[in-house]
């Protein structure tokens, strides 16, 4: 074992040389990307996972190369190199290589500062960053980075993406090991075929390999999800690995990765405050069933807590107790979790601690059994009727019966006891579900169209709306208020309005305003056009299907209902009225309709919109409503002078 170790110390990819160059080098990379301001010349991890007696260390070797393509200086002088408790970053070295002369001469950075990184949102944070400015960022010139990662435990390898902000020349991810540990691996979104794997033995020293050659930069694109639904990158994970005791699991499967979750509330809950259970008390007095008992609790703990992120060490995966949280009157979303679970057990309900990914994460459990799968906790209830209800106390406006948006079509790891789960996908609510209406009775007066409206909200509109419209600050409320009921131009005016059952997650918002549009019509002679497709969604929105790569991501499902009253002008007759259009398509439709009923002209519109992740694939389908649709915007309404 000695000897083993020995090697793989010896093994990790050194500091990369700075030997004098060609100036060849430049020309080739400015010829391969010539709008590019700069290039990886090469970009290289290399993982490192040694048997050490019974257990298992783990070390990342970074490694940077970039050649700068243009003149540039702030743009990538400033650097930073992130570490938290899981993966502590040690051995920094950092150094530009000036191009002078026909040959390189070296420039090292010795300025290295340590900052806490505090993300946004997160009340306590034990990231961190080193940050540091590489000299002399300039054409010809390259900046070079090596830094290690100690990794605190084994299953957290977080793989490796292979594309990034700046083309590649080379993209490689290596992994150096024992043949006594066993490892699973898989190359995900690689359909062209880009990345080469090699894996090779020596002695009791295995090394897997895998590599990508002159990789075009990602480039972002609007309404994009997490890179990791699209681009080539490797997931891994440790299966097992032998000792002198034997074999010892470490993600072989699923239950592996159950029972060590399950370590974390296993011992929670034991003793219950007398706050905590007199609350429970009192919501099962004011209940008629169970369901309104779990409703009510689900709701007490909304209300009642305040969410506050927290990233500490192993208190990143271990919920406080119940009776904790509910003194402290805050959590995060383990401990939200943890105390729903908790109240629901004191009122005699089961309840479970539920495992989950948000969207940011593309995996499944049923693929890959790792903390890679999930950020999230919620707690579960099943109902004696076999519903699941899937029950997030962070997501504060949610009505009971939705999941929050972030989570829908993931796969919940749901905890039964100590030796069962269960795995159920959590769904995509309906477009029927999600409801936006707007009702409006117009009429032209002067030079401008005035009206009074009323609009609804219902299932994610109104969580969504709700976090925008419960706000201190009513300037900010107007401001959405006027996003959401604006309507043909930037001459529209909100005179006034009302909000109802905002706090009421069981009804919908409602938005009674009255507005005005200045010089929306046209009068030419004796006729008056007027064009009452006063909201437009999606006008013109066109996707580049020859450019794009990425897919493209909506928050929720929903369906929009619009009808417009207008009074016809007296001394005015109807001479056109457009034609009905009605597009059905797959992932959104429009339907729109014109009536004249008694003086007035009626348009009703209903348009909706079909998926949370619009694959490449369906942009063409999409194209293909958005041209009609848009082409349907542009009818007017003509009237003329009797």
């Amino acid at each position: 074992m000695k000897k083993i170790l020995f090697c793989l110390i010896l093994l990790p990819g050194s500091f990369l040389v700075s030997k004098a160059q060609s100036s060849d080098v430049w020309q080739q990379f400015k010829d391969k990307f010539p709008d590019e301001p700069a290039v990886f010349v090469e970009r290289s991890e290399v993982l490192n996972i040694i048997p050490t007696g019974d257990s298992l260390r783990a070390y990342l070797d970074v490694t940077e190369d970039v050649l700068h393509l243009k003149e540039q200086t702030d743009m990538f002088s400033g650097k930073r190199v992130y570490g938290s408790h899981f993966n502590q970053v040690a051995n920094i070295k950092a150094k530009t290589l000036v191009w002078d002369k026909n040959r390189y001469k070296e420039m090292n950075v010795s300025n290295f500062k340590k900052n806490s990184d505090r993300s946004a949102g997160i009340f306590y944070d034990d990231s961190y960053y080193y940050s540091f400015d590489f000299p002399s960022v300039a054409s010809r010139n390259r900046t070079q980075l090596e830094y290690r990662e100690n990794l605190k435990d084994v299953r957290f390898i977080p793989g490796y993406v292979f594309t990034s902000y700046l083309p590649h020349g080379k993209s490689s991810y290596t992994i150096k090991t024992t043949k006594d540990v066993e490892l699973m691996y898989q190359v995900l979104h690689d359909d062209k075929k880009q990345i080469e794997f090699k894996k090779t033995e020596k002695g009791n020293i295995v090394t897997y390999e895998w590599t990508g050659q002159f990789l075009p930069a990602l480039k972002t694109e609007e309404s994009s999800p997490s890179i990791r639904y699209f681009v080539p990158h490797v997931v891994c994970y440790v299966k097992s690995y032998k000792t002198k005791k034997g074999q010892v699991n470490v993600l072989s499967n699923l239950n592996d990765l159950y029972h060590w979750y399950y370590t974390f509330v296993e011992k929670l809950n034991t003793e219950n405050s007398p706050e905590l259970v007199a609350a429970v008390e009192k919501i099962k007095t004011e209940s008629k069933s169970e369901l309104e008992t779990v409703k009510k609790v689900y709701y007490w703990v909304q209300d009642n807590i305040q969410y506050i992120a927290f990233e500490q060490g192993m208190r990143g995966l271990i919920p406080h107790n119940g009776s904790y949280v509910c003194e402290k009157r805050y959590g995060d979303c383990k401990d939200m979790a943890n105390l729903i679970v908790n109240m629901l057990q004191i009122a005699g309900i089961k309840a479970y601690h539920t495992w989950i990914g948000t969207r940011d994460l593309p995996y499944r459990y049923s693929e890959v059994p790792t903390p890679l799968v999930d950020n999230h906790m919620i707690a579960t209830y099943i109902s004696k009727d076999g519903q699941y209800y899937f029950l997030d106390g962070t997501s504060d406006h949610t009505a009971f019966g939705y999941p929050s948006s972030m989570i829908q079509g993931k796969e919940a790891l749901i905890g039964l006891d100590a030796n069962r789960y269960e795995v159920k996908e959590v769904p995509v609510i309906a477009k029927e579900k999600n409801v936006m209406t707007d009702s409006m009775q117009v009429k032209l007066e002067g030079n401008q169209l005035s009206g009074t409206g009323s609009s609804t909200l219902s299932g994610y509109p109104k969580v969504f709306g709700g976090y925008e419209l419960d706000r201190s600050e009513q300037d900010d409320v107007k401001r959405y208020v006027t996003k959401l009921v604006g309507k043909g131009s930037n001459k529209f005016f909100l005179d006034k309005y009302t909000l109802t059952s905002l706090e009421d997650r069981d009804r919908a918002t409602r938005i009674d305003y009255s507005f005005r549009l200045a010089d929306y019509f046209q009068k030419l002679g004796d006729e008056l056009y007027i064009n009452l497709n006063l909201n437009k969604d999606y006008y013109n929105d066109f996707i580049n299907i020859a450019s794009r790569k990425s897919p493209r991501e909506s928050e929720y499902k929903y369906v929009k209902y619009e009808v417009i009253e207008m009074t016809i002008p007296e001394g005015y007759i109807v001479e056109y009225l457009p034609p009905n259009v009605k597009n059905d398509g797959a992932v959104l439709g429009c339907d729109i309709t014109y009536e004249q009923v008694r003086g007035k002209i009626i348009v009703s519109k209903k348009f909706y919109l079909d998926y949370i992740l619009l694959a490449p694939d369906q942009f063409a389908r999409w194209n293909e409503s958005i041209k009609q649709i848009s082409e349907s915007y542009k009818e007017s309404i003509i009237l003329k002078k009797k």
